[in-house]
């Protein structure tokens, strides 16, 4: 038998070996969905607008255009004639921005992709200058709460995503906002505290939880969230590494990868008898090759208990002579 006449096979009796995923050379993937479609043309018309990407605005003809209608017709205000947004990077969507024009405030648009089971929008690196929020797509324009923590503005908004696509969240501003820089500053002797407050989601569940008997990353009941904190090195060489973590009882066993700068740290929970019993750990070592901007991303590989562990904070102290 002819080795194509051989894939072709295999694809077609569904089989498979141990490791190897054997695909036809020349399959073609099947039609895409209305609601797909839309979903893909209306993410592409936003990102290019936002400044995310060079893909045309246009989403084009097709199945999909009676959706992308509906949804310009209740959000356009949010990609039309708009510019990219101050706010980059963002975990959950991207930001575009439309001046001040006559009586009208200048405006950012919070286009949230992926909407958090807390219900609250995180505007990372936003300080202040927000006067109102509220959904582009409500036409009352009902105010949404919003508070700020001196590095980020939250928005609570409603439980469930309005648009499971893409909800705009609308923040009219007093004068220009004040964007701060996500990345935590070293400590005068060069150590670098990583405090729960300071991180950046990214998922649906897991969450800063500020009440003071928590004060702790928290809530981590899905592996498929992770959290992230930017930081600045202040000098080359080996930063010894060590958490304060928590866990319930019959909770322990998570694995952690703790990674940056190429290099991971896997940790394995303890149990520590109760979420909010923290406990210090060293965990190991960083060496960085030079000073400067750098992100440690904290990622859950397994989860064999309620939850992965509440994370209060993460210390990088240099290492003397190393």
């Amino acid at each position: 038998m002819s080795r194509g006449r051989f894939v072709a096979a295999l694809v077609l009796a569904g089989l498979s070996t141990a490791g190897l995923l054997v695909a036809a050379p020349d399959a073609k993937p099947g039609p895409k969905t209305e609601a797909t479609a839309a979903r893909e043309a209306i993410r592409a018309m936003v990102r290019s607008a936002a400044g995310a990407t060079s893909r045309p605005a246009d989403p084009g003809p097709g199945a999909a255009q009676p959706a992308v209608d509906r949804w310009l017709a209740a959000n356009g205000d949010g990609v039309r004639g708009v510019a990219p947004g101050p706010l980059k990077d963002l975990p959950w969507g991207v930001c575009t921005a439309r001046p001040a024009a006559g009586d009208a405030p200048a405006r950012l648009y919070l286009h949230v992709f992926d909407w958090h089971a807390s219900s609250k929008v995180i505007a990372y690196g936003l300080a202040s200058g927000v006067k109102r929020a509220y959904l582009l797509a409500d036409p009352a324009h009902a105010d949404l709460p919003v508070s700020t923590t001196g590095r980020d503005t939250i928005i609570a908004g409603p439980k469930q995503p309005p648009d499971a696509i893409d909800t705009v969240v609308v923040l009219e501003l007093d004068g220009e906002p004040k964007v701060v820089p996500l990345a935590v500053a070293p400590a005068a002797d060069g150590s670098i505290l990583l405090h729960a407050k300071d991180v950046i989601i990214h998922g649906q569940t897991v969450r800063y939880e500020p009440e003071p008997k928590k004060n702790t990353v928290g809530y981590w009941t899905n592996t498929a969230d992770s959290v992230e904190w930017q930081f600045d090195v202040p000098a080359a060489g080996a930063y010894a590494v060590e958490i304060l973590q928590g866990c319930g009882k019959g909770s322990g066993g998570s694995t952690v990868d703790f990674t940056t700068s190429a290099q991971t740290l896997t940790v394995t929970v303890q149990d520590t008898g109760g979420f909010q019993n923290f406990v210090p750990r060293e965990i190991g070592r960083f060496e960085f090759a030079r000073p400067g901007r750098c992100t440690l991303a904290v990622k859950p590989t397994k989860k064999p208990g309620l939850a992965v562990m509440d994370l209060r904070q993460v210390k990088l102290t240099p290492v003397s002579g190393k």
